[in-house]
């Protein structure tokens, strides 16, 4: 809140008074007494399984020669919350435990330090499968409602475990079509580090995209730390809190804070000052103190922190982090890492006490909530309980927002915040937008009832998106678009049917026979469905240009035979006189009306031969364009 608007008026000093004395008093009473509304989050994984596998081929000598995958690996180590579960691998002619799984308390975390030091570069092969194979063993088929499971695995090369390269090409496609489904039904998702631009980069990102899991590529090992604090971060909800121009604030619900500092080679060592002024750094830190320092970082962890502002005297660097250990979070619905162009990235946010949402107004009045979008543009929102404005339900706990104008082709990174007068939560999060067509057209011309259609055929691309309870719909939008118009722009947008009419074909389709070739027209699409690893989709494609052919001159089908109209049994005065004089008229002229009336007959019958062997012929041409359709697009197994 800024100063200027605090010394305005006596009324707003004394409902700031009252507000920051409230919120202080319910933190020093103790979240968990407190005596708002709470509900149980239910279905959402409260901690982190991670599994590490750490590449040890020989090309490593090159591409890591100062052997910066230690560091890396200590970084994610203790950043790890006390919560989570965690195991190490390294591979190379076979997966070798590094440091078995385990909760990742103070002890299973200094074995594991010690045991980063065997990370060498001396094997000869480069068996990634056996990893996945390994790190998966224990995970079943069917995923976890504790944990959040995620694999971190870094390579500099691509699968070499023999020198038959027929052998390897079979255990590439054995890992992605095989093994790759079984770790998509165990929910877990595999984040990749490419350490060279010679890696399988394609193979990598299947694993990561398949699995909505983050994928990095970098040539410089120097990168490692952080890519490996990017990654960390996807793979579980460590509570954080705003770190603004070295500054952050600490209220009484945080038992435990962890500070990541970066500092280039050879700066002076950070110095951390407490509220009360205090000031530490490595070599006289206070007994309440852990300091990790490497090379290019310093990670220094604090018990029962003081309450207050503090501040650290050190370069600035946006990879710097708070986190803490605390009973008032922030929760977000698990999101996405990966999203296809046209999808929406849905937001949810909400606050808990000791894992109970906060639901109660009277706490909640006093709590902004907002999504700042910092990549590739800056934007903010503001979130609202009140059922507007893409918040699902008023006065739920839950403040919900979908975003989609923003998101720009490849990272987007987003910081999700809460804070008050007291306290201040954040949770940062990255996600690729992937521009990876969800769905195909085309438009053919056919002919009903001696009339031309043209037809326009959407077909699903089954590599991303799972083929069960696929819904489709979409909007026909006629005349001209101005670059980077939507939907929502067009005047003139028409909802249209889009019909499966085999249900074993997955193919939609429309048809109109009053659409102009001379004129242009757009579609867009809806689809919503699954993504192969189970996550809803709710997908917009851009308007999507229809170009109409123009109508081929097809052979006409046989005219139905008229219909003779003249009511019966009505004989006007002048036909029966007609008729009296035909009858006085001899025995030629009935021969002449015999005559006629044969012709008449055999005109009748060549015509139903002609319409019957007409029908059957457009049979037999409709049924083999629909035996060519099955071909190109395969039937549902």
């Amino acid at each position: 809140m800024p100063s200027s608007v605090t010394s305005t008026k006596i009324l707003f000093n004394f409902t700031h008074l009252f507000t920051h004395l409230f919120l202080c008093i319910i933190l020093f009473l103790g979240l968990p007494g407190s005596n708002w509304a709470a509900q149980a989050v239910k279905n959402q994984p409260q901690s982190s399984d991670i599994r590490v596998l750490i590449d040890v081929s020989g090309s490593m000598k090159k591409n890591d020669p100062h052997n910066l995958r230690l560091p890396a690996l200590r970084l994610l180590i203790g950043l790890l919350p006390p919560d989570s579960t965690a195991a190490v691998w390294t591979f190379g002619t076979k997966a070798d435990s590094l440091v078995p799984f385990g909760l990742a308390d103070d002890n299973w975390k200094t074995s594991a330090q010690q045991a980063s030091k065997k990370i060498h570069s001396r094997d000869l092969f480069t068996n990634i499968g056996a990893a996945l194979d390994a790190a998966t063993a224990d995970w079943g088929q069917t995923p976890s409602e504790l944990s959040q499971r995620s694999i971190i695995l870094l390579t500099d090369g691509m699968i070499d475990i023999s020198k038959d390269e027929a052998i390897n090409v079979q255990e590439r496609s054995r890992i992605l079509n095989t093994l790759l489904p079984e770790i998509v039904k165990t929910g877990a998702s595999i984040h990749t580090i490419a350490l060279s631009a010679n890696a399988d980069t394609d193979f990598l990102k299947q694993l990561s995209t398949k699995t909505d899991g983050g994928f990095e590529q970098t040539d410089s090992a120097e990168q490692l730390e952080r890519i490996f604090l990017r990654l960390f971060e996807k793979t579980t909800q460590r509570d954080t809190v705003p770190l603004v121009n070295n500054t952050f604030l600490i209220d009484e619900s945080i038992h435990e804070l962890t500070l990541l500092v970066f500092k280039p080679e050879n700066a002076p060592p950070a110095i951390i000052i407490e509220p009360d002024k205090k000031e530490f750094q490595k070599n006289n830190k206070p007994e309440y103190v852990k300091w990790q320092s490497e090379t290019h970082y310093d990670l220094i962890t604090v018990k029962h922190p003081k309450t207050g502002e503090w501040s650290i005297n050190a370069q600035t660097d946006p990879d710097n982090r708070v986190m803490v250990v605390t009973d008032l979070q922030i929760q977000t619905t698990r999101l996405p890492n990966n999203l296809f162009a046209g999808e929406t990235l849905n937001i949810s946010l909400f606050l808990t006490d000791n894992n109970n949402k906060i639901t109660d107004d009277n706490f909640l009045q006093f709590i902004s909530m907002s999504v700042m979008q910092k990549e590739p543009d800056k934007k903010r929102w503001f979130l609202h309980d009140n059922g507007l404005r893409g918040d699902k339900e008023a006065h739920d706990g839950v403040y919900s927002i979908g975003i989609n104008k923003t998101l720009a082709i490849d990272k987007n990174q987003f910081t999700l915040l809460a804070s008050s007068e007291t306290f201040q939560r954040e949770i940062n999060h990255s996600v690729i937008i992937h521009d990876i067509e969800l769905i195909s057209t085309r438009v053919d011309q056919t002919q009903k009832n001696n009339k031309n259609y043209h037809q326009i055929l959407v077909t699903p691309n089954l590599e991303f998106v799972d083929a069960g309870k696929m819904q489709m719909s979409a909007h026909l939008l006629p005349g001209e678009m101005l670059p980077g118009e939507l939907l929502e722009d067009h005047e003139n947008s028409q909802p249209i049917e889009l019909q499966q009419s085999n249900p074993n074909l997955l193919q939609w389709s429309y048809e109109s026979a009053t659409l102009d070739p001379d004129n242009e027209y757009h579609m867009v699409i809806q689809m919503k469905t699954r993504t192969r690893s189970g996550r809803a989709i709710h997908y917009t494609s851009s308007p999507i240009q229809l170009s109409l052919p123009k109508f081929e001159h097809l052979p006409p089908l046989a005219d139905p035979l008229p219909i003779d109209e003249t009511p019966p049994l009505q004989e006007k005065a002048e036909d029966v006189q007609e008729t009296e004089t035909e009858a006085e008229a001899g025995e030629e002229s009935e021969e002449n009306n015999s005559d006629w009336l044969t012709g008449i007959i055999v005109a009748v019958i060549v015509n139903i031969i002609l319409g019957i062997g007409g029908w059957f012929g457009f049979r037999k041409w409709k049924q083999s364009r629909e035996s060519a359709y099955e071909n190109i697009t395969g039937e549902l197994e």
